[in-house]
C-alpha cells in the first residue's frame, strides 16, 4: 500500500494522559477514529470503510479548519491496529496535506491506563485552513494546547461513565 509523505515541514506533537479508566474502555474509545468526535472538539464525523477498524482500513475525516475550510476531508488508514496496545494511522496518497496519528496505550492496573497521543502533520494542513502559515514554534505550542484540551474531555467522558454511550450516535455509523 502506497501510503503519502510530508512536503512541508512537518510539526509533531505528544501528550501523555493516566485515565482512571480500565485499558479496555480506553482502547475502544480512543483507537477507533470515529469516536473522535466525541472528544476532539473540530471533528464534525469520521467513516470507515470497513464495519471496524483494523490494518488497511481507511478512515474518512470530515474536520472543521477555520472557516474558509470548514469541512476539510482526510482520508487516513490504519498502518498498525493491535488492540490493547497501539495504533497507526497516516494519509493516503492524494491528500492535499500528510499527517500521522498515533496513539499508545498501557494498562496502570486494572483500572487505570496511560494514553500516549503523538500528532503529526505537515504546515500544509494549516494553510488548508489559513490564508498563511503560523511559525512551527506556534503551530507546536497551539498543537499542544488543543490535545491537552483533548485528552482533559476524554479522561471526563471515560471517568464519568458517559464514554459507554455515544452522544451522537449517528457520528459512529459505518457506510
Amino acid at each position: 500500500m502506497l501510503l503519502a509523505a510530508p512536503r512541508t515541514p512537518v510539526i509533531e506533537v505528544t501528550r501523555r494522559i493516566r485515565l482512571a479508566a480500565p485499558l479496555p474502555a480506553v482502547f475502544a474509545l480512543a483507537a477507533d477514529l470515529r469516536h473522535d468526535a466525541r472528544w476532539r472538539r473540530e471533528i464534525h464525523q469520521t467513516r470507515l470503510d470497513a464495519p471496524a477498524p483494523g490494518p488497511g482500513v481507511v478512515a474518512t475525516e470530515d474536520a472543521f479548519l477555520s472557516p474558509r475550510c470548514p469541512h476539510a476531508l482526510t482520508r487516513l488508514v490504519y498502518v498498525a491496529y493491535e488492540p490493547d496496545r497501539y495504533v497507526r494511522c497516516t494519509a493516503l496518497p492524494g491528500e492535499a496535506a500528510w499527517q500521522d496519528v498515533e496513539r499508545q496505550f498501557r494498562a496502570l492496573g486494572p483500572s487505570h491506563t496511560e494514553l500516549t497521543y503523538t500528532l503529526r502533520f505537515e504546515q500544509a494542513v494549516v494553510r488548508r485552513g489559513l490564508p498563511f502559515a503560523p511559525p512551527v514554534w506556534f503551530l507546536r505550542w497551539y498543537t499542544g494546547w488543543m490535545m491537552t484540551r483533548y485528552l482533559r474531555t476524554l479522561r471526563q467522558l471515560l471517568e464519568t461513565g458517559t464514554a459507554a454511550t455515544p452522544a451522537r450516535p449517528e457520528l459512529v455509523a459505518s457506510h
